[in-house]
């Protein structure tokens, strides 16, 4: 049995190395272009999502500064006076770039950790359905779902579905006339089913329906309560659920 505590321990791991990795490289760089290396180091660990790794590549190392041969300042590359002393400078000299602190090393590191990291969180999650299923006993467990509400419609597609779901209709401004369902179901099973004011009229499996399955719903009136039920026993699939307003 694998012990899921320990995968993701693994995985925060990777994550920490990466975030090393990742340092190293962007001060080492930030260094040999004479910008602010802790600061945009901080930016590229502390900024998530990778957002401030985005930001240097875009903003940081589009600033390379070169020394100015008078004064010693520090200079945007490409300018042709120096911004501290006015000095004419010295075009394609003094540029603070050398290829030993460019090493790709720590930052080919850090990738490696991050492409790590994501294989490992997808084996600790099918490790965690197929391995250890009663982690996913309790109802209502639902895993890479999306989800549609809108007036008239309900879509939803899951790749592991394991409880109830349910969705109102708005019986007002007349009564919708006929609710059209559709599904694929590619594991386990699911059933649909209808209650109103509180009780359940009709359920239907929605494993086998070849075409759109079309429920009357002309006979309830403007103030009852109807309710769409779904329930999944570890389902795979999707479903496409509309109705006239």
């Amino acid at each position: 049995m694998w012990n899921i505590i320990g995968l993701a321990g693994v995985a925060l791991l990777l994550v920490v190395m990466a975030m090393v990795g990742l340092g190293i490289w962007t001060y080492r760089d930030a260094k040999s272009r004479g910008l602010e290396a802790g600061m945009w180091t901080l930016i590229v660990v502390l900024v998530p999502s990778f957002i401030g790794l985005l930001l240097y590549f875009l903003i940081g190392r589009q600033q390379q500064q070169t020394l100015c041969p008078s004064c010693g300042s520090k200079t945007q590359q490409g300018k042709p006076y120096c911004s501290s002393c006015g000095a004419a400078m010295a075009q394609g000299g003094g540029s603070l770039t050398t290829s030993k602190n460019n090493s790709r090393k720590p930052l080919i590191f850090a990738c490696t950790c991050v492409v790590l990291t994501f294989i490992l969180m997808i084996f600790t999650l099918v490790a965690s359905v197929y391995v250890q299923p009663g982690m996913f006993s309790s109802k209502n467990i639902s895993i890479v779902q999306t989800e549609t509400r809108i007036p008239g419609v309900w879509k939803l597609s899951f790749w592991y579905f394991n409880g109830e779901k349910s969705r109102a209709i708005v019986m007002k401004n007349g009564t919708p006339s006929a609710l059209n369902v559709s599904a694929k179901v590619e594991k386990g099973t699911l059933e649909m089913g209808i209650s109103v004011d509180g009780k359940e009229e009709k359920r239907i499996s929605l494993n086998n329906i070849d075409s759109n399955y079309v429920w009357d719903l002309s006979n309830y009136s403007e103030n009852s309560r109807v309710i769409l039920h779904l329930y999944g026993d570890a389902a795979k699939g999707k479903v496409n659920m509309n109705w006239n307003d």
